[in-house]
């Protein structure tokens, strides 16, 4: 039935298919969204926790370096840079607790791929 729905048939379709009455074929329904919440509080409870840990520990390290860096800093620029990506960190770590560890990443590796074709039409021109 979770495949036939995926598939975008329609409820007449998979009560013929699978001989449901209508009151059957809600029962069916229910019962499966009550399985796929289940399954996504066990996802949300393990993995989630765990990849969340991880980025926040990540961030929580580039941002001790980095603090590091800046308080050895000998040009105000570099300083300036460290501290900048401080602030980035303290974004991230807004948007990690707003949108979780994927969100993040995502949003991450789109800045880098943004940044790598910038600096290629910049060597192009």
């Amino acid at each position: 039935m979770r495949r036939m729905l995926g598939r975008k048939a329609t409820t007449m379709d998979v009560r013929k298919a699978l001989g449901l009455s209508r009151s059957g074929f809600y029962r069916q329904l229910a019962l499966i969204k009550e399985e796929d919440q289940a399954w996504l509080r066990e996802q949300a409870l393990g993995d989630f926790v765990f990849e969340y840990r991880k980025a926040h520990d990540t961030l929580e390290d580039l941002e001790r370096k980095l603090l590091g860096i800046a308080d050895k800093a000998q040009k105000d620029k570099d300083r300036i840079e460290a501290i900048r990506l401080c602030k980035e960190i303290e974004l991230d770590r807004v948007a990690l607790l707003a949108e979780g560890p994927t969100a993040l990443a995502v949003r991450r590796r789109a800045k880098k791929e943004l940044a790598g074709v910038s600096s290629e039409v910049q060597k192009a021109s």
